[in-house]
């Protein structure tokens, strides 16, 4: 009964924060401080990625790989290749390709925003691409 109040009470804290920008007086990756956590749920013909997440220039954006936990004959989540890449134009990459496994090292993807091509207020589009599942393309807000 214990380790489901636990994990209703981390599903709940993670909702709230889901997509928002984290202000942290804390170094990031990036040498800047703050971040974005985005969760990116998936499993067999489905894919959720909160629709607008809010970014900030030159801060790290996080992508938390969440995979569902049935498997399939022929597939285990886990370790399906999850693809993530900023696309703004054709000649503009505001974040560089990155890719993982829900069972690579912590199980989240990150990578730092380059801030000198957006401007407060502009959306900008990525691609979340679950090799074999399907592709989204959900945009984030840039905050600051």
């Amino acid at each position: 009964m214990h380790k489901i109040i636990w994990i209703l009470l981390a599903t709940m804290l993670l909702a709230a924060c889901d997509g928002k920008f984290i202000k942290k007086n804390v170094t990031n990756r990036c040498g800047t401080t703050g971040w974005t956590l985005t969760a990116i749920h998936y499993g067999d013909s489905r894919i959720f990625v909160i629709p607008i997440s809010e970014v900030a220039r030159d801060a790290e954006f996080r992508f938390e790989l969440l995979p569902a936990s049935e498997t399939t004959d022929s597939q285990d989540y886990k370790d399906v290749e999850v693809k993530v890449r900023g696309k703004r134009s054709p000649d503009d990459d505001w974040f560089e390709e990155i890719s993982g496994k829900a069972t690579d090292g912590i199980g989240a993807l990150w990578t730092c925003i380059d801030g000198t091509s957006l401007d407060i207020n502009d959306e900008a589009h990525y691609e979340v691409e679950v090799v074999g599942v399907g592709t989204l393309d959900p945009r984030a807000k840039i905050i600051q």
